[in-house]
């Protein structure tokens, strides 16, 4: 643990010194600065922009912006690593309302929220079956773009919550509480999805 401490820290040492020479006019250096989380935002922007392309364009365009913006990062508010994915995460966003001009989403009614029981809401999230998969798909489809973020964040990149309040800029509580609510209304709307498909 101690050793991860020390590599953790050495990083940070590393790229405020890197981010510090960028600012003094060794800007070609910025190319090796971001290169180690380019693939990262790739994957971040590509779960709301499924286009290679317009992910790719979404990852450039985060590239700049956090060139553009270098001058105002603060590593006392938190890492680079987390700087950049939140820059990301917003331009994510856009790129995403850009072309979706309506989007779908699943609203629940209050009562329907509060039928399901636990153990059943945590039998269908945690179905594996691969026709089950292809309706869990479906269903995070059709969740608003904060909330498939949300998800992506903690569930496959594994972050913790600490982080994605930085990222998406909210408090901690408001997501402990949103996993809860989305893990309920993903199960509400994997039930309506069979259901429907067994008419």
């Amino acid at each position: 643990m101690e050793q991860e401490t020390g590599n953790i820290t050495q990083v940070r040492q590393d790229e405020t010194q890197l981010i510090h020479r960028i600012l003094d006019g060794q800007t070609a250096l910025f190319r090796q600065l971001v290169g180690r989380y380019a693939g990262q935002v790739l994957r971040m922007v590509g779960r709301l922009i499924p286009s290679p392309e317009e992910a790719e364009e979404a990852t450039q365009d985060t590239l700049l912006e956090a060139f553009q913006s270098l001058a105002r990062y603060d590593e006392r508010k938190a890492c680079f690593q987390t700087w950049l994915m939140r820059i990301a995460y917003h331009t994510a966003l856009k790129h995403y309302r850009q072309r979706q001009k309506s989007v779908a989403t699943v609203e629940m009614e209050q009562d329907w929220f509060n039928a399901i029981p636990d153990d059943e809401m945590d039998a269908l999230l945690d179905n594996t079956a691969a026709d089950h998969v292809a309706l869990m798909e479906k269903a995070i489809a059709l969740l608003k773009p904060d909330d498939q973020m949300l998800l992506s964040l903690y569930y496959f990149d594994n972050r913790p919550i600490k982080e994605i309040a930085t990222i998406m800029e909210h408090d901690e509580g408001y997501f402990r509480s949103r996993l809860q609510w989305i893990r309920k209304k993903l199960a509400i709307t994997i039930k309506t999805l069979e259901n429907d498909e067994e008419e």
